[in-house]
């Protein structure tokens, strides 16, 4: 099935069966990113450091005006792996640290932060926790049947806590 936009080939497939060529991807990853700095008020400048995720981020915000603060490399997947770990072993007071601050990446997986890096040619790869390995996996397991897991993780705390 073509892109839903454009009627090229896909690269990437919703949960809802919506695809997208590497064009659309790329304005709605871009999209995405800019909305959540916008909505959250993260600061925008220039991060340092040599990470796939900095380069992504440096990468969508050129041209933005620039807003002074810490910017976290937190995503979606590593949101997730928290949460869990922190209703596993940690104390629940503990999750309301895990809520979005500063993380212009937080809604998105990295699987679409590789694909980004891939269509925009940026090089690197995204380091793991090694502390929340074992729950990336036992979460990967469960993403095989609903995909939309680490999602509907990350939207259960921000709407209940």
């Amino acid at each position: 099935m073509p892109c839903k936009l454009c009627e090229e080939k896909p690269v990437w497939k919703f949960t809802n069966q919506r695809n997208l060529c590497s064009r659309c991807f790329v304005e709605y990853f871009e999209k995405k990113v800019k909305s959540t700095i916008r909505k959250y008020k993260i600061p925008v400048n220039k991060i340092k450091g040599n990470s796939l995720k900095a380069d992504v981020i440096n990468n969508i915000i050129k041209g933005l005006p620039e807003r002074k603060g810490k910017v976290s490399l937190d995503n979606l997947d590593n949101i997730s792996n928290s949460i869990f770990y922190t209703v596993m072993h940690g104390d629940k007071k503990d999750l309301q640290i895990l809520k979005i601050k500063n993380q212009p990446l937080y809604f998105l997986s990295n699987k679409e932060i590789l694909l980004y890096a891939k269509i925009k040619r940026i090089k690197g790869k995204i380091e793991e926790n090694r502390k929340l390995i074992e729950i990336n996996n036992f979460i990967q397991k469960i993403e095989e049947k609903n995909p939309d897991i680490r999602q509907n993780v990350v939207n259960a705390l921000n709407n209940s806590i």
